[in-house]
């Protein structure tokens, strides 16, 4: 806790906080943009398609497109429909004959929609403008721009809406066309459809998105890694006492949870230490009284001497192999580059050479990192117990995704499956067909699971189909 407080890191919270206040202002910078990419206006307005046919100013926005030509347009027929009371009404706003102007609307609502004024209509407001001083509009009155798209000579007037005014919007597609004074047409085309500006939208929304995707990720990343890290480190104590310290990395939460969690793995290493010095001191001091009585032997009668005998010669033997043991556990292990196939192979030639039936299958070399004195003493275990309740062993050694998978089967009784587990205990022994006469105090399996553990492998036993027993070990090719 000492380094924790020399070294202020970041809470959770606050960073949390600060990556979804950027991801915030990044949402809000889309939506800036969204707004600055120019939303469709609802229509133009009249006063401004005027100003674009009558001069050479450019368009006010994308979705209109101004061009020039020769000859007068000519849309298509199946989508536009020509409106002579618009060309009219701009010809009265051009100050020109109605024969130089062209307007086509697509087909169905009229381009005109209701604007009204705010506050009181002024009067008049439902009628034209009159032309510009000077505008030559002919014989065109008002009555006759006001008439409808189909009036014909003696068709009655059709008005415009009462509530229309001269800058009311135009809606929907249309071409709008004047001739100049050189005889070329300036051609003005309207294509504000909403298709094209939600196909905009969606562009830019899939553009957000895409940008806040590196973000997100990033901040998983950076919340699940120091937990997935602190997993992984629990996992691995679990199965070596001896594994490597948490890095104090990470939020101050994590980093308080990692120090917390290494003083724990040091109190317990504290703890089986302990445990196993006290029982090495109980082995050790043992050895005196022992030696005291196998001296006083003389005085008992040949018949109680010979069966003292054998109850002191039992009890050096369980002193030297739990000292044995408790060694091999405090032993520094030195890893080091191996062929596990190579020193599994020497401990079966070995013991075949003494006489004993043992088998290994040939393949392929099996390189990985441990300590080799470890290592050879599990595998001597294992076809040790193999041999005397089994008579014979059976070796085979398969390449995993990360390991290698070591099976020694024998042709014993096999065992309880409920014993499976004690049996790797320290001075726990099978049932009564695993007799004491075969040897052996109970510690061979428990010193097997302590060197698997160490190299961060597993190791479980199970009955075959047809009869004996399979020990199974895992051991991966490099400690996690």
């Amino acid at each position: 806790m000492t380094v924790l407080r020399r070294h202020r890191r970041l809470s959770l919270f606050a960073r949390t906080f600060l990556l979804l206040l950027a991801a915030l202002v990044v949402a809000y910078a889309i939506g800036m943009a969204v707004l600055l990419y120019r939303a469709p206006v609802d229509g133009i307005a009249f006063s401004e398609l005027t100003a674009l046919l009558s001069s050479r100013m450019p368009a006010t926005s994308p979705d209109l497109k101004v061009s020039e030509a020769d000859d007068a347009p000519a849309p298509d027929a199946a989508r536009y429909r020509p409106s002579p009371m618009i060309a009219a009404l701009l010809a009265q706003w051009l100050g020109s004959d109605v024969e130089r102007v062209r307007f086509f609307h697509v087909q169905g609502p009229r381009p005109f929609s209701p604007a009204p004024f705010p506050g009181p209509r002024p009067q008049g407001a439902g009628l034209p403008l009159p032309p510009p001083a000077g505008s030559a509009a002919g014989g065109l009155g008002i009555d006759d721009a006001a008439r409808g798209p189909d009036a014909g000579g003696g068709a009655p007037p059709r008005p415009f809406p009462p509530d229309w005014r001269p800058d009311a919007p135009l809606r929907g597609d249309f071409v709008a066309a004047y001739r100049q004074a050189d005889g070329r047409w300036r051609i003005v085309e309207n294509t504000r459809e909403r298709s094209s500006f939600t196909a905009r939208l969606a562009m830019l929304f899939l553009a957000g998105v895409l940008a806040l995707l590196p973000l997100a990720w990033w901040f998983s990343r950076a919340l699940a890694a120091p937990i997935h890290q602190f997993a992984r480190a629990a996992d691995r104590m679990g199965r070596d006492a001896d594994a490597p310290a948490l890095p104090l990395t990470g939020p101050s939460e994590i980093a308080g949870a990692a120090a917390a969690f290494n003083a724990m793995q040091a109190r317990l290493n504290r703890l089986l230490q302990e445990r196993s010095e006290m029982a090495g001191a109980i082995a050790h001091d043992l050895r005196t009284p022992l030696a005291r009585l196998a001296f006083r032997l003389d005085a008992l009668p040949a018949e109680a001497r010979g069966k003292a005998a054998a109850d002191i010669a039992e009890m050096s033997q369980m002193i030297e192999a739990t000292l044995e043991f408790i060694h091999d556990q405090n032993r520094v292990r030195a890893r080091e580059p191996l062929d596990l196939r190579l020193l599994v192979e020497s401990v079966a030639d070995n013991l075949r050479d003494t006489g004993h039936d043992v088998r290994f299958a040939e393949g392929a070399p099996a390189p990985m990192e441990g300590d080799p004195l470890s290592l050879r003493r599990m595998v001597a275990n294992l076809v040790d117990n193999a041999l005397k309740y089994g008579r014979r062993a059976r070796l085979a050694l398969a390449a995993e995704k990360d390991g290698y998978r070591l099976l020694v089967d024998d042709d014993g009784p096999g065992i309880d499956p409920a014993q499976a587990e004690p049996l790797f205990l320290p001075f726990v022994r099978g049932d009564a067909s695993r007799n004491r006469g075969t040897g052996g105090i109970g510690l061979g399996l428990a010193s097997v699971k302590s060197t698997v553990l160490a190299h961060g492998g597993e190791v479980a036993l199970a009955n075959l189909d047809g009869g004996g027993l399979r020990a199974s070990v895992y051991l991966p090719r490099r400690r996690g």
